[in-house]
């Protein structure tokens, strides 16, 4: 018998579609798989020779539970080099991806009955992240006319007394909104104002596009320092999503609760691959750009070919490698599917294109496609799922 607490969650959405994509694959189906968000780019050649570099050195040991020093100490000279914050290696642990750093964070500051203000559409695990931890997720929905993001009214709508957090990803996963300094300076004064902890998932921060700029809440350490807590990694940026690396930078009485928990859970990220992910963030950064530029491409690729599919609608995503398609009109006018997860299961079955449905992001009546993935794929895709609503 399960407990109460595990029973009342779900397997994640995405990984609920991908391991059945997974299973067609080995029957020999030539599915596209635009579900999972993972680059199809290699690690760069630099990184992985690190990794080659640690194991012959015998670096393969256990380290401090909070991560290598040199590598927190990256960390922070990141942060001082790109944002103009100061922070320690005392203000920064190394986790097993981003993920497991927003998890962390949640267990270390949340008690039962707090309230984490979460904007819809959200990342697919964080509402079961907030209920493991004995909070309480109150979603805030977006509106389509301000791309997916949550004003400043709205903020103030949702915030009570028992409010704790509020929780952002910045870059937007899964609408590709992208959040302005303005914008952010306004929401962090009334959560700062209010008592709340800002939570910042930035893991997307390098895929921006159309000549905007990226602003980290960083940004606003030196006001707002003591609630600002930032997860970010290398999995995304460096296509090292197999390399479990992620990080959080937060207050230090934070960080030493976060390394608590973590010390009775999974102890240290992997060694070879915290070297990794060093040689990641000291080493040259044009690999980041280089691989920035082939997702812009991509994006402007897959912008054409959507706009050919009637029935869709869709915002311009300015961040991280997603559509966030509204497929309502597609749903009212046809009798073969209901909701947005049929919708994707019809695509995967009869085309074997692989999608998510928008309820595990918190909205019914969309879907998110992925586009990292090479242009041949995408264009394959597309073409399936356009002549399959035209046959409908």
């Amino acid at each position: 018998m399960l407990s109460p607490k595990i029973e009342n969650i779900a397997l994640s959405g995405t990984m609920e579609i991908a391991a059945k994509t997974l299973d067609m694959k080995k029957r020999g189906i030539n599915v596209i798989d635009l579900c999972v968000g993972e680059s199809d780019l290699p690690t760069p050649k630099h990184i992985k020779e690190a990794a080659q570099k640690a194991i012959v050195e015998n670096k393969t040991r256990y380290t401090s539970n909070v991560g290598i020093v040199e590598l927190r100490e990256a960390v922070c000279e990141k942060f001082k080099n790109e944002y103009g914050a100061d922070y320690s290696n005392k203000e920064v642990i190394i986790s097993n991806g981003a993920k497991q750093a927003v998890y962390n964070t949640l267990q270390s500051i949340i008690t039962n009955g707090d309230e984490v203000i979460l904007p819809i559409p959200y990342y697919v695990s964080y509402p079961p992240m907030i209920q493991l931890a004995g909070g309480v997720p109150v979603f805030v929905k977006t509106k389509t006319s301000n791309s997916y993001k949550i004003t400043y009214d709205e903020l103030v709508e949702a915030i009570t007394p028992k409010s704790k957090a509020l929780l952002l990803c910045n870059p937007n996963n899964p609408s590709g909104s992208l959040y302005s300094k303005e914008e952010l300076e306004k929401l962090l004064e009334l959560a700062y104002k209010k008592g709340l902890y800002i939570i910042s998932d930035e893991i997307y921060e390098k895929f921006i596009y159309d000549n905007r700029s990226f602003t980290s809440i960083a940004h606003f350490s030196k006001y707002f320092k003591d609630k600002l807590i930032i997860i970010n990694g290398v999995s995304k940026a460096y296509a090292m999503t197999g390399w479990r690396i992620g990080y959080a930078v937060a207050p230090s009485e934070i960080i030493s609760g976060m390394n608590k928990l973590q010390s009775h859970t999974t102890s240290n990220a992997c060694t070879i691959s915290q070297y990794a992910a060093l040689a990641a963030l000291k080493g040259t950064q044009s690999v980041v750009e280089d691989q920035r530029k082939v997702f812009e491409s991509r994006r402007t690729l897959v912008h054409k070919l959507l706009q050919d599919i009637k029935g869709i609608k869709f915002v311009d995503p300015h961040g991280a490698f997603y559509f966030f398609i509204n497929i309502a009109e597609i749903l009212d006018n046809n009798s073969d599917f209901n909701t947005s997860k049929e919708f994707c299961i019809k695509l995967l079955d009869e085309i074997h294109v692989a999608i998510v449905p928008g309820t595990v992001f918190g909205m019914e009546g969309y879907v998110r496609i992925s586009y990292a993935k090479s242009e041949k794929d995408l264009i394959e895709a597309l073409d399936r799922i356009k002549k399959l609503l035209a046959g409908l």
